[in-house]
């Protein structure tokens, strides 16, 4: 009994340190994309708190190049087409409710603006489990057309987290869609003395919505895709037919706002 109240005392004082001290804050996460071309990717997530501000880095892969893998016939013959792996960001205001981005899609960079969504968290479990040294809780959420299951650390109470998910009253250590398909997990944490490198505005130019880029560049329609696929093939080659999964949608983010407005009207 009195070992419980010892160890309760220093979960206290540990909580009440994070909250008044922490003005800076960095965790280190592993990415794990389960996708056609399974990707390990390393990432830093830095925490100003006192400006309400996060910065989400994610490195290049393990490998020099990220490969995306496209067929096409012509007399028997396969092409392969090759991407330059490009790291990226995402960059979150929450006193101004917007999201900057890097995002890459077919080697090229785009400069993205979004807004950031209430996630609407389902705290009602009892689980618990141990992610390293921190004591974790389960929610659940849908963002974006996946369910996610996310481990938080009350202990480290910043309401912050990997990629964009937010809202939790702790740190987000591990959070996972239902497929596991994207896995992310922290591997470290600390206090900070400087402030997060955060990106210039005037640097992020041209700076596209994220309803342009998703609509028309990292989802077009069946034509758009055929289109963007045959200008990247060898002079001479024609594309004869896609493949029937080319309209499925693979990246963590599949279903959009935008488009339940569109079907409403």
């Amino acid at each position: 009994m009195k070992k419980n109240i010892i160890n309760i005392i220093i979960l206290l004082l540990t909580v009440f340190s994070y909250s008044q001290n922490t003005k800076y804050f960095e965790a280190e996460y592993n990415i794990y994309y389960n996708t056609d071309i399974p990707q390990t990717r390393k990432a830093k997530l830095q925490i100003d708190k006192v400006n309400k501000q996060s910065i989400f880095i994610i490195g290049k892969t393990n490998e020099s190049d990220s490969k995306s893998s496209v067929s096409a016939t012509d007399n028997g013959l396969n092409y392969t087409i090759k991407y330059e792996d490009l790291d990226r960001f995402i960059e979150m205001d929450f006193g101004n409710l917007k999201i900057h981005s890097k995002e890459t899609h077919r080697g090229k960079t785009y400069y993205v603006q979004d807004t950031i969504s209430t996630l609407n968290w389902d705290l009602r479990y009892n689980d618990e489990k141990k992610i390293g040294s921190l004591l974790c809780k389960k929610a659940t959420t849908d963002y974006r057309g996946r369910k996610y299951t996310a481990w938080y650390a009350l202990e480290i109470p910043l309401a912050y987290g990997p990629y964009k998910f937010h809202g939790l009253p702790g740190l987000i250590a591990s959070i996972s869609d239902s497929s596991n398909t994207f896995i992310w997990t922290i591997v470290s944490y600390k206090l900070k003395s400087v402030k997060p490198d955060f990106k210039n505005d005037e640097k992020l130019k041209p700076l596209i919505s994220a309803q342009k880029y998703y609509s028309e560049i990292r989802y077009p329609l069946g034509s758009e895709k055929e289109s963007i696929f045959q200008s990247k093939l060898p002079k001479g080659i024609k594309l004869i037919s896609a493949t029937s999964d080319a309209h499925i949608r693979k990246g963590v983010e599949i279903k959009f706002e935008w488009e339940e407005e569109i079907r409403e009207d």
